[in-house]
């Protein structure tokens, strides 16, 4: 694997927690092979969801009842070679929401186990298991203006 190959895997691991931020399906779906799976679940568990194909923006219903989110990538491991590769990849899941008793935050320690391959001149995902390891509720609070 070239340094090149971790630095486009890279960055197709920050377009994909951007897409996700951003609730745009087309940026997502775009990030995925046409078979691309996507599947959800605590590390241990069983499958929550699963989606193929065109199904994968899907997993944006999963998080359009907050507020925001705010997905912070790190930790990323990838080998492999030519066409097909595979990584690793930590994630910290911040997910805002109000509710009656004020606003919260659902923190999500997730572990992306993901199979790429090359496409069309790049790479996408073929296949990520999002690996929900363990959550966090915590207040939160607006942001606020900051004073000049």
């Amino acid at each position: 694997m070239t340094p090149e190959d971790i630095v486009a895997l890279r960055h197709l691991v920050d377009r994909y927690a951007e897409a996700v931020d951003d609730r745009d399906g087309a940026a997502l779906l775009a990030l995925f092979t046409d078979d691309g799976v996507l599947r959800v679940q605590t590390d241990s568990g069983p499958v929550e969801n699963e989606w193929t194909g065109g199904e994968v923006v899907r997993t944006l219903e999963a998080v359009a009842g907050y507020d925001r989110t705010f997905h912070h990538v790190g930790g990323g491991v990838f080998e492999g070679g030519g066409a097909e590769a595979v990584g690793r990849v930590h994630c910290v899941a911040h997910h805002y929401e109000r509710t009656a008793n004020g606003p919260v935050d659902l923190v999500m320690m997730i572990r992306y186990h993901d199979r790429y391959r090359a496409q069309d001149g790049g790479w996408r995902i073929a296949a990520r298991r999002v690996a929900i390891e363990w959550t966090e509720l915590h207040p939160a609070h607006p942001a606020r203006k900051v004073r000049s």
